[in-house]
């Protein structure tokens, strides 16, 4: 009886806190308790707050700005803050705003841009900003941070383990013979932190560890067995620093010592040293910071070494909160060697210490249905790439970019089993404690995961598509030049080609169709016969199938909706049935129902996604292939429309984002969006199309009308317009010759006069039937005069400024050919 009285308790409060969790997700907020809980501190909950208020006022400058900081301050998609923050900055919503722009860009490793942030906040912060003398702070760790990114360290990372800081120690696994880290507590009966870490040599004879002084911070001091007890603590000169060291370790050989500190001249936080050992002075000396990436602008601990197993392990919180930690376990031996890197996005990639491609690819428990189970010991994992075609080995792969986008997939896959490991953890102690306090901090911690962990799916599934695709393009290139060879052992058994009519509209449903979408298809077909061969022709109605299917289930996901709403009969559509019926015995009708058509709805929404990720990749290669192939005619038309598309999916790829967590209607409205993209990028294949079958002359060009709001998305339209006319007086070389221009941006409203004073003189052109304007400053007769003042016109604040050419008062394609 008692046994059943605690099961029951159990799932009582399980089911409290799976009701709170659902109302908590579910919460509204208005603009005055997102600040409130802004100016209390309270990031975790004001993050939240802003996103809810994001999502439906995107352009809104002040819930971009607060939610770029809390973003900082949560340690959560800094690359996300830098966006939202950069934008308000740009609106002027504060000069404070240099100030966390700043930190965003050194959190991302763009040590250079946040040097020039710290230095404008600076410039006009009062003297008595309390954030001055932390700007000056982080300035000099830019500063470091920016030496240290000239070479940095290529690690091998075997495992990433995520785990709570107070048991970080666990994910530690050295061999015995290289001695033991453990907690004071484990060794000491008082006199230390219980909780610092020490470092007991493999004999037992020598203890290095970390002792407070006055001031709470960390000094290292060593002491040695004698024959009836232990010596005096003796402290460790050369190394210890007016601030915090800890997190002791020496190499099995005792020349070398690997420690923490948050002493100054680091990249920031506790970063990780090494020092060797002067056997004449009998001192440790020469304490060099380990660099990039075994340190980040965040803090770094504990650096343990196995040489016996050439690994090393190491913890830090650059993509944690202050609760959780990842641990680090990579390969350590002589090929482990600084390199020089060539621009920063190599810097972050190296910093994000992702699995390597000798890490174990198949020990994830949930499997990406493109990678089977085999039996084969020498496999390290299945993934398909055609019908006909399966990886086992990473080096099967012809395409890099195919190869860093598989590992990119599988570092998530592992980076959500972690996640989703330590949340089922706390969702256990959840359900064990009767402490109100652990469970109000337990729930926060739970929605934080959630919100990364139920993301990561949708990710994962585009990035190995993402890899899919790159292999399939590269073989097909491969194969046109005769130079490919198949590989024999990871051929599978052929499957019988699809038949694609088969999954195009069925008759029973040609219902759905409509004269407008009909149309709209027809001339998709026409543009496809003219610009794309076979095979992307097949992969293009593939996506448009995927489409229709969307509408078909989205329109079926309404039916069932509206008859649960009239209480339905027992009958089902023929569309309902293709769920399989699994719902629990006691569910009502109704309830069965309405759970269905959240799944047809779901389902609906993928498809969309599926079939608009497939268009742009087969779009855009196709457009940079026209643009790439004709230098004579003008195609500034295409290319713009190009480049908004790709803005517009740009934007909707960052609403669903796995770091925000998984929202229905972000992912709805972000299809909505891409959709827009995908049609500008059609708008101009079309107008390609059409100008190429025109004789004696072109056709006049249209444009499209291009939403300015998201309310705007469902009311596109196309409308016909005479191409841009340039403004009176906007050139003043003559007819016939080349006139270089910088672009400073395109606006509604004109731009800051004081940024515009800095700037040579301005020109600009105006977009019919889109109040939009495009700014241009200076008039130059080469590339290389105009280049001469693309710095000035950046740093006067219009930092997207690149040079455009005119030709008879016509924007033309910037080619290599006229750059010379």
């Amino acid at each position: 009886m008692y046994r059943l009285k605690s099961i029951a308790l159990i799932l009582l409060i399980i089911v409290t806190g799976l009701s709170e969790l659902s109302f908590a997700q579910n919460k509204t907020y208005s603009a005055k308790e997102a600040l409130v809980l802004f100016k209390e501190g309270n990031y975790a909950e004001a993050e939240k707050a802003y996103e809810y208020l994001l999502q439906r006022y995107d352009r809104e400058i002040k819930y971009n700005y607060y939610y770029g900081i809390c973003l900082i301050q949560n340690n959560n998609d800094i690359p996300q803050a830098v966006k939202r923050i950069k934008y308000a900055a740009l609106k002027g919503v504060s000069r404070d705003a240099y100030y966390y722009l700043g930190r965003a860009y050194q959190l991302s490793y763009q040590f250079e841009e946040a040097i020039g942030q710290y230095n404008r906040f600076l410039k006009y912060a009062s003297a008595s900003d309390i954030r001055n003398e932390k700007a000056e702070k982080y300035k000099l760790e830019s500063e470091m941070g920016l030496r240290q990114s000239a070479k940095v360290y290529n690690l091998e990372v075997y495992e990433r383990d995520t785990v709570l800081k107070a048991d970080f120690l666990s994910a530690y696994h050295p061999a015995a013979d290289v001695g033991k880290v453990s907690l004071n507590s484990d060794f000491f009966e008082s006199g230390v932190d219980p909780n610092g870490v020490l470092y007991l040599t493999e004999r037992g004879d020598e203890v290095y560890f970390s002792k407070k002084d006055e001031n709470s911070n960390g000094n290292l001091f060593k002491m040695e067995k004698l024959l009836d007890g232990w010596s005096e603590s003796v402290a460790l000169n050369g190394i210890n620093s007016a601030l915090d060291d800890c997190h002791p370790f020496v190499v099995i050989d005792g020349s070398t010592i690997y420690y923490s500190s948050n002493k100054e001249g680091g990249l920031g936080g506790y970063d990780l040293y090494k020092a060797n050992y002067d056997a004449e002075q009998k001192t440790f000396i020469n304490p060099v910071n380990l660099g990039i990436p075994f340190n980040s602008p965040k803090d770094d601990y504990l650096f343990v070494t196995d040489e016996f197993n050439e690994l090393a392990w190491f913890a830090s919180n650059r993509e944690t909160n202050d609760s959780t930690l990842i641990v680090y376990t990579i390969k350590w031996n002589n090929s482990v060697v600084k390199n020089f890197v060539q621009d920063v996005n190599e810097v972050r990639q190296v910093a994000s210490l992702p699995l390597s491609e000798t890490a174990h690819l198949s020990t994830n428990k949930n499997k990406d249905k493109t990678k089977k189970e085999t039996s084969k010991k020498d496999n390290q994992f299945l993934f398909v790439i055609a019908d006909t075609l399966e990886y086992s080995h990473l080096d099967h792969f012809k395409s890099a970019e195919a190869k860093n986008k598989f590992k990119m997939a599988v570092e998530l896959e592992a980076r959500r089993d972690s996640l989703s490991s330590l949340m089922r953890e706390k969702r256990k102690r959840y359900a064990q404690t009767n402490s109100d306090t652990e469970r109000s901090m337990l729930v926060n911690d739970i929605l934080s995961m959630e919100k990364k962990v139920y993301g990561l799916d949708e990710k994962i599934e585009r990035t190995y598509y993402q890899s899919r695709v790159a292999e399939q393009d590269t073989i097909k290139e491969l194969v046109a030049k005769g130079q490919y060879t198949s590989i024999s052992q990871v051929r599978v058994e052929r499957k019988v080609a699809k038949d694609l009519d088969k999954i195009l509209i069925p008759d029973e449903y040609t219902f759905y169709t409509d004269e407008e979408f009909a149309r709209q298809l027809k001339a998709l077909e026409v543009m496809y016969q003219q610009l794309f061969d076979a095979d992307q022709i097949q992969q293009l109605h593939h996506a448009d199938s995927l489409y229709v299917w969307g509408n078909i289930l989205n329109l079926e996901s309404s039916k069932l909706l509206e008859e649960a709403n009239n209480a339905p009969g027992e009958t089902e559509s023929v569309l309902t049935v293709i769920r399989s019926k699994d719902s629990v015995e006691e569910e009502s009708v109704v309830q069965a129902q309405v759970f269905k058509a959240k799944e047809l709805k779901l389902t609906a929404l993928k498809l969309y996604h599926e079939s608009l990720n497939k268009k742009i990749l087969i779009y855009d290669e196709r457009i940079k292939e026209i643009l790439l192939s004709n230098t004579v005619d003008d195609l500034s038309q295409l290319e713009e429309l190009q480049v908004q598309g790709k803005e517009y999916f740009k934007e909707a790829m960052d609403m669903i984002d796995p770091v925000n967590g998984f929202d229905e209607a972000r992912y709805e409205k972000a299809g909505a969006i891409k959709r827009t993209g995908v049609g500008l990028h059609e708008q101009g294949l079309i107008q390609y199309a059409e100008s190429r079958n025109v004789d004696g002359g072109e056709k006049p060009v249209k444009t499209t009308k291009v939403p300015k709001t998201y309310q705007e998305l469902q009311g596109a339209d196309v409308v016909k317009e005479e191409p841009a006319k340039v403004v009176e007086k906007a050139f003043k070389k003559p007819e016939n010759q080349l006139v270089y221009k910088i672009q400073i941006g395109v606006f509604r409203n004109e731009p800051n006069d004081a940024a515009v004073a800095k700037i040579p003189p301005i020109s600009k052109v105006e977009i019919p039937g889109k109040e939009l304007t495009k700014y241009f400053a200076g008039n130059y007769a080469s590339y290389a005069e105009a280049q001469n003042d693309v710095k000035r016109v950046h740093d006067a604040g219009f930092a997207g400024a690149f040079i455009v050419v005119f030709k008879d008062g016509k924007q033309i394609n910037l080619t290599e050919e006229l750059k010379k």
